[in-house]
Order: structure tokens, then sequence, then C-alpha cells
């Protein structure tokens, strides 16, 4: 495998890689790190989901389920809110089986959680709201796309927001 460095007019390296051994007539092009620096401790800290931002004892879960809490409701999800006992925002998420198979509910629980560390937790922590939220999959949830659910989310999740 050879390698060559390229500087193109806008400054960012790039890296050539030739794959002359498996594909003699064909060339890769492999883009390694543009900048070449380690990204900012800004962009990566927002986007983590510790386990400090997660509601997992049954007693919080119990609590948001109570009547008082916040609701917004779509077509496949409930979202409920209440005050934080902590001093930050914790989300938590709950799927129930709906007659499905693990292997189904693992995967609207792993979407649920990548939109709540993507798109929910980051937009809490930037407006300082201090909220308890919980993600509740409806039956309908099994059958969405990502990107349905991801919006669904967003708009309850504002709709929470903007009512509190």
């Amino acid at each position: 495998m050879e390698v060559d460095r390229l500087w193109p007019e806008d400054g960012l390296e790039a890296v050539l890689v030739w794959l002359s051994r498996s594909a003699p007539n064909r060339t890769s092009y492999m883009s390694l790190n543009l900048t070449g620096r380690m990204p900012e401790k800004e962009s990566v800290a927002p986007l983590r989901f510790t386990s400090a931002d997660r509601i997992t004892k049954t007693a919080e879960i119990r609590r948001l389920v109570r009547p008082g809490t916040i609701r917004a409701r779509t077509t496949a999800l409930e979202i409920l809110a209440a005050p934080s006992l902590s001093d930050s925002p914790r989300i938590g998420v709950v799927v129930s089986k709906f007659g499905r198979n693990s292997v189904q509910r693992n995967l609207v629980k792993r979407r649920l959680k990548e939109i709540a560390r993507v798109g929910l937790m980051p937009r809490l922590k930037k407006d300082n709201k201090r909220l308890d939220v919980l993600i509740r999959a409806r039956r309908q949830a099994y059958g969405r796309r990502f990107s349905a659910l991801d919006g669904e989310a967003k708009s309850a999740l504002e709709k929470i927001c903007s009512s509190k």
C-alpha cells in the first residue's frame, strides 16, 4: 500500500491511498481528519449520554407517569416531563413489548436513545431546561423509520419546552 499526501488549494490535507495489491488499476480515495486536528471538546461533549443524563430507576419513571406531569402525544410517541430532581436534564426511554420480539424492541430502544442523545439532550442543555423527560414508545413506533421518530420527538419536546 502506497500513500501520497495532497495539498489542495483550500489548505485541507487529503490522503490518497493506492490499493496496488488488491486492485492494481483502481485508485481509492480516503480522507482522514481533513483538518489534521482533533475535534473541539465543545462539539463532542453535548453529544455524550452519560449515566447522569439517564433516568433508570423505577421510582423516577413512576414519578413521571403520575398525573400532573406535562405530556405531549404524537402518533408513535408519548413524551412526559417534570421538573428534574438533579442539577441537569435527564432522559429515560420506555419501550413496551406490544407482542413483538426482543430484536424489534431493542431496535426501537436504540433509535430512541440515539434521538435523545443527538437531538433532545443538547436542546435541553442549551436552553438550560432542568427537566426529567420520559419517552414512551407507542405501538406505532415499531413501524416508524428513524427520521419519522426523530421528527415526532423533536416536535413533542418543542411543545413541552414552550408550555413550561
